[in-house]
């Protein structure tokens, strides 16, 4: 993204492109300095390239996690993980670097002190684990980029020919069972005060509206949590023309 656009999505062969402007906690000045800045200095070449030349005050602690979170900075070549647990080092080396003459304003570069330069080093942390990753980028993008959740289960969801596509072409009644991730849990409280839940469910083929009664709810209420994967065991609902779910039990997936 960092090598991209910096307000639409423009369209690429065997890629997915977002505009800056849409990472959740990503302002619009911000985005135009970095894409302003590309514009006169060409891509930027590395890490270190990007944190010299873009001398902006928005990029700070959040514009820089959001954009690491992201995937933004991927094309960098470094974990997520290591420049997340080195932000303040990136954060401090861009700041000196902000002080520092550009070469083309020091008679290109003759008068510039190259010992005073700063150099960029990382500290080795832990690796970002793809389950993480996943949950950044469906957070700050809307969506899942790098793989879904849902992948390590392909096997299994392809040996039961089942998913959330086909079961709702099914009439109401019929009992089904699919794996699929939570993307929303809206818990409410009945008239007696039972406690049970709406929630959408998805997969790779589409999603799905549910609802878990109050019963079901309390058997199994420590499972109902968003981005988690489940083996899902109950009932489709039509109710006017719109198809959705009764849950009835659920299993937790991994």
């Amino acid at each position: 993204v960092i090598k991209g656009s910096a307000e639409s999505n423009p369209p690429h062969v065997d890629r997915i492109r977002f505009g800056l402007v849409t990472i959740k906690n990503f302002g619009q000045g911000i985005a135009t300095a970095i894409i302003e800045e590309r514009k006169r200095g060409g891509h930027f070449k590395s890490l270190a390239d990007f944190l010299d030349r873009v001398k902006d005050r928005n990029l700070n602690k959040k514009s820089l996690e959001a954009l690491i979170k992201a995937g933004a900075m991927d094309c960098f070549g470094i974990d997520r993980g290591i420049l997340l647990g080195n932000i303040e080092t990136l954060l401090g080396y861009n700041k000196e670097r902000e002080k520092q003459p550009d070469s083309q304003d020091s008679l290109f570069g003759l008068m510039t002190d190259t010992s005073s330069i700063p150099t960029l080093k990382l500290a080795d942390v832990p690796l970002a684990n793809p389950g993480e990753m996943l949950i950044w980028e469906k957070e700050l993008l809307g969506l899942y980029i790098s793989g879904h959740p849902l992948d390590k289960y392909r096997d299994i969801m392809a040996k039961r020919d089942l998913d959330i596509k086909r079961a709702k072409e099914l009439k109401d009644g019929t009992e089904v069972m699919i794996a699929a991730i939570i993307e929303e849990v809206k818990p409410i409280a009945t008239k007696k005060g039972d406690m049970m839940a709406f929630l959408k469910i998805a997969d790779f083929s589409g999603s799905l509206e549910a609802v878990v009664f109050p019963r079901t709810f309390t058997e199994f209420k420590a499972a109902f949590v968003p981005d988690r994967c489940l083996a899902i065991k109950g009932k489709i609902s039509e109710r006017n023309g719109e198809k959705s779910m009764i849950i009835e039990k659920v299993k937790v997936l991994g």
